[in-house]
């Protein structure tokens, strides 16, 4: 046997393993690092190039999943006959006189609408500002059910129409009622993660990119199953993103359970 040849094949194969334990050793500390930095909240944005609001406060807050179901509105005199699964869930009402706002921003919309809110529109104290449409004339108002609003839900949401001189001319309404929390242990109320946390998930799933603007972020419910009359809906953090090239995206992210799909 040569003894030599052996000797140097040895040292060959010794190198190999020790070189494919240490890229195991690597590969190990770096998913190590990676469930440490996804654990902690130590990742910082600013470094990361990314653009984030403040973020609102939600110590102690608990939330689950609630279900509800579409109210039927009457708009007819022959409305009131009908059974309440017969009646449209959209009501839609003129404003006459029109309503003239001083600008298109947000505390003047709110001054400006309190008033016709609360008094004008059934259950209008419930529901709250929570989108501008200047391209197509149109201001959200979301409901809320508790503190919280119905995300970005048709079927829970005040849409009001204006003009070009900023006048609100006329408004379409939707209402969930019978709004109630699920019952059972695997329904029990759960503390909602910080929003920190949120971003955080999108940013690992890379959802969140170098030069990315965060311009909000709010906690709610958002709908998991929206039947024509009937919906489920689950505490979520939605996450409104201006990408690097202008384009706008909004993610949803699981508040009780951020190892769900992001919506």
């Amino acid at each position: 046997m040569d003894w030599k040849h052996a000797t140097s094949l040895f040292i060959f194969v010794f190198l190999i393993i020790n070189i494919a334990l240490g890229y195991i050793y690597y590969e190990k500390v770096q998913r190590a690092n990676i469930v440490e930095d996804t654990s902690s909240e130590k990742l910082d944005f600013k470094k990361e190039g990314i653009k984030i609001p403040k973020l609102p406060p939600v110590d102690d807050v608990a939330m689950n999943i609630v279900s509800g179901k579409s109210a039927g509105f009457t708009q007819e005199a022959e409305d009131f006959n009908k059974k309440s699964e017969e009646l449209s869930t959209i009501y839609k009402q003129d404003i006459n006189p029109v309503i003239k706002l001083k600008s298109i921003q947000e505390e003047d919309i709110i001054n400006g609408l309190k008033s016709y809110l609360f008094n004008n529109i059934d259950r209008g104290r419930e529901y709250t500002l929570s989108g501008i449409d200047r391209m197509n004339k149109k201001l959200y108002f979301d409901q809320v059910y508790g503190k919280y609003p119905i995300l970005n839900n048709d079927k829970a949401q005040i849409k009001f129409s204006y003009n070009n001189k900023n006048e609100v001319t006329a408004f379409e309404q939707t209402y969930l009622k019978d709004i109630q929390e699920g019952l059972g242990k695997n329904n029990e109320k759960k503390n909602v993660i910080p929003a920190k946390e949120a971003l955080e998930v999108l940013y690992y799933e890379t959802k969140l990119e170098r030069g990315d603007e965060v311009t909000s972020v709010r906690v709610g419910y958002y709908s998991i199953v929206r039947e024509v009359r009937g919906q489920v809906l689950k505490p979520t953090w939605q996450v409104a993103v201006r990408k690097s090239d202008g384009k706008l995206e909004t993610y949803y992210v699981d508040a009780v359970n951020p190892e769900q799909p992001i919506l």
